[in-house]
This record gives C-alpha cells, structure tokens and sequence, in this order.
C-alpha cells in the first residue's frame, strides 16, 4: 500500500491509500487496490480537470519521507 495526496481543481487535497494511482490516455486519475487474489479493483476514479497535482509518499533522497510528484501529463502508473 501507498499513500497519494491528490490536490484537487476547488483547492482541496484528497489523501488516499492504495496499492496503484495512474493518468489514463484520457487524463483521468485512477487509484486501484489489489484484492487477496490479485486482481486489481478499482478504488476512485477522477475527472482529469478535477485534479491539478499527485504526489506519492515515500522516501526521498537521504532516507526522509516526502511528497514525490508524479508527472502532469502522458500516461503512467505509479505502485
């Protein structure tokens, strides 16, 4: 599991825990956990123009924990 902070477009920042965050081809922003049979369910699905910002928690250089950003545009998966 992993800890994403999602900053959304109205100002708020949504703080979810799952096992994957992505950006779809269509700029959706999706969080997914994975079952005991590892299957991949989807936990929260948001509207491209609803989020500006995602950040993953985890270590940074050095050993201390911190907020990596992840990137703003194209396709990816984060785990």
């Amino acid at each position: 599991m992993a800890v994403f902070m999602l900053q959304l477009a109205d100002g708020a920042d949504a703080l979810v825990e799952a096992d994957a965050a992505g950006r779809t081809a269509s700029g959706e922003i999706v969080l997914e956990r994975t079952d005991r049979h590892g299957r991949a369910e989807r936990l929260r699905t948001y509207r491209a123009e609803t989020v500006t910002a995602v950040y993953r928690r985890s270590p940074a250089d050095g050993g201390l924990y911190g907020w990596i950003p992840q990137p703003s545009d194209g396709t990816w998966w984060c785990y």
